[in-house]
């Protein structure tokens, strides 16, 4: 009898053991998958920094639009933004935020 008890007190303490390391596993697959979105944002931040240093060569500028515009935010020609600020085509395309984030930018840089 004294047995049954023993192998119950044990079952009882395995199942809740095991479901304490599926949720911890799931924390770490959660937390890893969290990891590698905000390393995906910084390489897309780091092309968009690169594409427009080749475009146009302000570091001061791309720093500042690939560190303050939002990552889906895309810029077909930063040369447009920064040589014609608000009059340009490209800069009536972004959103009044994107706008507002380009137009503080280039007058930060200059």
């Amino acid at each position: 009898m004294f047995g049954w008890f023993v192998g119950i007190v044990i079952l009882a303490a395995v199942i809740p053991s095991d479901a304490l390391s599926q949720d911890s596993l799931r924390e770490l697959e959660s937390t890893s998958q969290f990891e590698q979105a905000l390393a995906a944002v910084d390489a897309i931040k780091q092309r968009k920094k690169l594409q427009c240093l080749l475009a146009i060569t302000n570091r001061g500028l791309c720093g500042c639009l690939a560190r303050k515009l939002p990552v889906d935010t895309y810029v077909r020609s930063y040369a447009s933004i920064a040589n014609r600020g608000n009059e340009g085509l490209e800069y009536g395309r972004l959103s009044a935020a994107d706008q507002k984030i380009v137009s503080q930018c280039v007058s930060d840089s200059r």
